[in-house]
């Protein structure tokens, strides 16, 4: 009997044995009993055998105690702390006139105006300390007129194609949008639109970038060291639209092709660069242009430290005045009193008489000719008063109208004032626009045998963009200016 009750309590304690080992193993195996993924223990999911067997306990096995070894944690660097910090100033002044192209008529078309009408963006630096930048503006200034001329010669050889009449005026219109301007560059792009009859129009822009310095055009390599890269950035950021828009199964090649070789539009921008893929390049006429903006502060390894703009909270260090730095020998500086008698006649256009011009000048100590109203009613003629600019051979002519358009013999007022400068091929027409603005009208003949007139509606700018033109367009123009 006390060998069967051994017998039965041998069994029952190996059984307990067996059940303790296994609840040990899921512990340290950290199973998770609801799947078979890992994950970490709780205190409450470890098991603690509620019995200890009896007999000779077994000897541990030491375990070795290790020096805890410290935790590295790897700061990354602020993408601010990468990013040069710019040496730049502000750039040189500048005005945008806006010029009304040249125009095309043909008795095939019904509506009213031209049948070509066109439009553009004339940009002229002001500043003379930065001359190579004007004569390179200049430059690309003449190349926009000399393409717009074609576009107007095709479109009036088209008319003769035309069969029938119609009433949608044809165009194109060139407008400049200024992106950045400072001492290290400035850029502007060109929008073109044109329209040559069919079912849509053309459009497309082109970025121009300037080394402020010295006038030269930038590549894009002068901002971007690392063009590869910024291939790669693009074709990323580009991926979400390939699908959705269309893209060329190639589009891929092709942007890496246009960046890596420098056709990819681009303009310079105080953050950084824009980037654009003129229409039907990268997908079908109807997606129109795919364009990016790549910013410094998300790339700041990719760009040229020396050539960054005032990107993000950084703005341009103001430039030194005029008068203190260059007052012996500023040349675009003129004497007060020019502008003086000059605003003085201005502010008289569409009210000031013959007789008002004459005592005006007179008091200003300026000598005149011309003929007043009196003498203009005998001969039939408006009335007109020629008089010289001070310190310069500017010559002014002033032209008078009468009052009452029905009326001939009305009192004449001033109409408008036309600013030459003998042997140039450029003056200035003070005059009001339909509104009854004044407007100045810039006019260079030098654009082949064409003239251009572009408009500005500020006395200053006007004055400013005629000296700067004359100052660097002829070499030989007297210092007085």
């Amino acid at each position: 009997m006390k060998r069967l009750l051994c017998l039965v309590l041998t069994i029952v304690l190996a059984v307990c044995l067996t059940a303790c080992g296994s609840e040990d193993e899921s512990a340290k195996e950290g199973k998770n009993r609801v799947g078979k993924g890992k994950s970490t223990p709780t205190p409450s999911e470890v098991v603690t055998p509620s019995e200890v067997p009896t007999g000779e306990p077994e000897t541990p096995t030491p375990v070795p105690t290790e020096e805890p070894t410290p935790e590295i944690t790897v700061t990354p660097t602020p993408v601010a702390d990468k990013m040069p910090v710019p040496d730049v100033k502000e750039g040189p002044n500048y005005v945008v006139a806006h010029g009304d192209g040249c125009d095309r008529y043909s008795e095939k078309f019904t509506g009213e105006g031209p049948a070509f009408d066109s439009e553009i963006d004339y940009l002229y630096i002001t500043e003379y300390e930065y001359e190579n930048l004007a004569k390179a503006v200049r430059a690309q200034n003449l190349y926009t007129y000399r393409q717009n001329f074609k576009v107007r010669d095709d479109a009036g050889a088209m008319f003769e194609t035309v069969n029938g009449e119609f009433n949608e005026r044809w165009y194109e219109h060139n407008i400049i949008r200024v992106h950045r301007n400072d001492s290290k560059v400035f850029a502007y792009e060109r929008d073109d639109d044109t329209y040559i009859g069919g079912a849509h129009p053309y459009e497309y822009r082109t970025g121009y970038s300037f080394n402020s310095q010295n006038g030269e055009r930038l590549a894009l390599g002068a901002l971007i060291k690392d063009c590869e890269g910024l291939a790669d950035d693009a074709i990323e950021a580009l991926e979400i639209m390939a699908e959705p828009e269309g893209f060329w199964d190639n589009w891929k090649e092709l942007v890496r092709k246009a960046i890596t070789d420098g056709t990819v539009g681009w303009v310079a921008t105080d953050d950084g660069i824009e980037l654009w893929f003129n229409t039907g390049y990268l997908a079908p006429y109807a997606t129109g242009e795919v364009s990016l903006t790549y910013e410094i502060e998300e790339h700041p390894e990719r760009f040229v430290p020396e050539m960054v703009g005032a990107y993000g909270s950084y703005t341009p260090a103001p430039k030194a005045p005029e008068g203190l730095v260059y007052e012996d020998t500023w040349h675009f500086s003129r004497s007060e009193r020019y502008r003086y008698v000059m605003r003085g006649v201005v502010e008289g256009l569409g009210t000031m008489s013959y007789e008002d011009l004459a005592a005006f000048l007179k008091a200003q100590n300026v000598e005149f000719k011309g003929a007043g109203d009196r003498e203009a009613e005998q001969e039939e003629s408006n009335a007109y008063a020629v008089f010289f600019g001070f310190d310069s051979t500017d010559r002014f002519f002033c032209y008078f109208e009468p009052e009452d358009p029905e009326n001939y013999y009305s009192t004449q007022r001033l109409a408008s004032i036309s600013i030459t400068f003998p042997g140039y091929e450029f003056f200035l027409i003070a005059d009001l626009d339909e509104d009854g603005q004044t407007q100045f009208e810039i006019i260079d003949c030098s654009f082949d045998d064409f003239r251009d007139a572009a408009a500005v509606y500020d006395m200053d700018e006007a004055m400013n963009v005629m000296i700067m033109t004359m100052m660097t367009y002829y070499s030989d123009i007297v210092s007085a200016y």
